[in-house]
């Protein structure tokens, strides 16, 4: 923003700088307004069912009937800290039981993900050395650099992404970890990568915890797909397991919008992993304090629900079949598109659509590509080329593989 000049207030209004949109929040709005019928959206990592509509997870519903016909329920304030039985849970999903009952975890409910990246980037502010780089894999999420940048930090690009291969460039990810200077902030997402949906091995996360081991850094895992990659929440933590079992400092940055389906809710937890249960009061404290500060206490509705779910087995079970409901209909999804754009013999090799995994495919279509599809054939896709899985369905996937095949042919 440009410097406010002195003068009347509306003076000084004129001197603002109007900034450039939000791509994705852009693209929202576009097709909001479009009345094309067969308009598709790629944009939003939102889940949408087979029938391209948002879906409510029964399980959530059935909490929210329990939390509403309960005469004891309230909507006093949560203490500074959040929903104690929310944090119980989300901290054994992201975890495991046995490391969450250690009492080594410091943990805060958060506006969201984002909420939950920035209270993170805020803590490691206050107590790391002045001037620690945060490395952020190139390309990430929108917002990764804004919110470590927006607290003060200097944010570093590392390779992670072979635009030939369309897969991970692990070589020149562990290359940049082994380089750079000891104790940096390495922000690694711990599972169904975005935008690109390619994620490390089992192998290849130990190698890279045996790096940052010797090398002493810093991991923040941010986690917002958890489940949405094997259909399995285990499965989907074991980045973060193999970096605890190599004793690695950290911060998860946790999202419950996407397993969940409680995107409106702005659900999210922060977890800091300590050495000691002293340490995790101590950290909780300084926790709660910077929370005071930025939000007094975190939205009630959204955690009081998912405390009904972790609170009980048989809807915990149900949760697991309906997250693995999603994750499977995504998986269907990459395949009929693949197979689909084989059938018409789009020219190029499409076999990266199956190789990645999560809620995107970073499917290397050009800017200008992703421009003609929004343009001309109302499917609405970022310049990045990276789209939502979930906004695929049987009623628009032929649509959707024969309008890549006629702007990869150049038949427009």
């Amino acid at each position: 923003m440009t410097a406010l000049y002195s003068g009347t207030l509306a003076e000084d209004y004129q001197q603002i700088e109007v900034l450039p949109q939000d791509i994705i929040f852009k693209l929202a709005e576009r097709f909001a307004a479009d009345k094309f019928p067969k308009k598709v959206t790629l944009g939003p990592g939102t889940y949408r069912n087979g029938d391209g509509v948002p879906w409510p997870l029964p399980i959530v519903q059935t909490a929210v009937t329990k939390l509403v016909t309960n005469p004891s329920y309230n909507h006093e304030y949560l203490t500074i800290r959040g929903d104690a039985g929310f944090l119980s849970g989300a901290a054994k999903l992201i975890v495991g039981d046995e490391v969450a009952a250690s009492g080594r975890i410091a943990s805060l409910q958060t506006c969201g993900g984002t909420g939950a990246c920035h209270m993170g980037a805020l803590h490691l502010m206050a107590f790391l050395e002045k001037g620690t780089p945060v490395y952020i894999s190139d390309p990430t999420w929108d917002n990764h650099h804004a919110v470590f940048r927006h607290v003060g930090f200097e944010t570093v690009k590392y390779p992670y992404y072979d635009p030939v291969t369309r897969g991970l460039d692990f070589e020149a990810f562990l290359k940049t970890v082994e380089g750079a200077p000891e104790k940096s902030i390495f922000v690694l997402h711990a599972v169904g990568h975005n935008p690109t949906g390619c994620d490390p091995s089992d192998e290849q996360w130990t190698k890279l915890a045996q790096v940052f081991k010797a090398r002493k850094h810093f991991a923040f895992f941010d986690c917002a797909y958890q489940g949405f990659v094997s259909g399995s929440f285990e499965d989907d933590r074991q980045s973060i397991t193999i970096f605890n079992a190599h004793n690695i400092p950290m911060v998860i940055a946790q999202s419950l919008s996407k397993n969940a389906g409680l995107y409106g809710e702005r659900l999210g937890a922060i977890h800091v992993l300590c050495e000691s249960a002293d340490d995790a009061v101590r950290v909780t404290e300084q926790l709660k304090t910077d929370n005071r500060k930025e939000i007094s206490t975190p939205p009630k509705f959204g955690a009081a629900i998912m405390d009904i779910i972790f609170s009980d087995p048989a809807l915990m079970a149900q949760w697991k079949v309906e997250v693995k409901i999603m994750a499977d209909r995504m998986n269907e999804m990459r395949i009929k598109l693949l197979d689909l754009l084989k059938s018409k013999g789009t020219p190029g090799d499409w076999s990266h659509i199956v190789k990645q995994r999560g809620m995107f495919s970073y499917t290397g279509l050009t800017a200008e590509r992703c421009e003609t599809l929004t343009d001309k054939f109302h499917i609405y896709v970022p310049p990045s080329g990276r789209i939502s899985v979930a906004g695929l369905n049987d009623g628009n996937v032929e649509y959707v593989a024969e309008s890549i095949d006629k702007v990869v042919r150049g038949e427009v």
